[in-house]
């Protein structure tokens, strides 16, 4: 989850920067890259109910505040700017909560191979992996990104246990190894 974190800030000061919002309003229509954390720290697990959505309003809301106190802070001279991308910020393209995504998945979804795993076997995330099939059979020029970091660590028995989750992973998107519509990318700081 460290991992994941660094990750989200590095997408949120890539793709949420004020600069980038403004290419996106000027080039794009507005529109947005959306991204989104999917591990067991995403609020809120399992169906939509009474319960469950009052404790997402009030984890929102928390991120909420936690978002303009610190745009507030930005303003004092001996803040550095970057850790506004520690943050979510209320008016990018990060989607905060698993419904929205399970309603629309995001164009990056950045997770671990055990919520992958997990994933895989809910019907609550079925809507993932169907609509992101659909996209890739509505035309042959979509191509889906599998990232894979830090390489080096799947050997032995966890290695084989993660290739066959992303086996499974890629049946259920409808694609293969070889296939046209796949880039496999994969990074690793200790190898070559």
């Amino acid at each position: 989850n460290a991992l994941v974190e660094d990750q989200l800030r590095r997408l949120r000061k890539t793709l949420d920067s004020a600069q980038v919002h403004a290419f996106l309003d000027a080039h794009r229509h507005g529109n947005r890259i959306l991204f989104g954390r999917y591990t067991g720290q995403t609020p809120v697990a399992g169906p939509v109910e009474r319960e469950a959505s009052k404790r997402l309003e009030n984890e929102l809301r928390r991120q909420d505040d936690a978002w303009t106190r610190v745009k507030a802070a930005l303003h004092a001279p001996d803040v550095d700017p970057d850790i506004q991308y520690h943050f979510p910020c209320i008016e990018g393209g990060e989607m905060w909560s698993r419904w929205d995504m399970q309603d629309t998945p995001p164009d990056i979804l950045i997770s671990n191979y055990s919520m992958l795993n997990i994933m895989l076997m809910r019907e609550i995330e079925n809507n993932i992996f169907e609509q992101t099939r659909t996209w890739l059979q509505e035309d042959p020029s979509n191509t889906f990104f599998l990232v894979i970091d830090e390489l080096h660590s799947y050997r032995g028995t966890p290695g084989t246990e993660v290739a066959y989750i992303l086996r499974l992973f890629l049946d259920r998107l409808g694609l293969t190894p070889a296939s046209s519509q796949l880039r496999i990318m994969a990074t690793s700081a200790s190898l070559d």
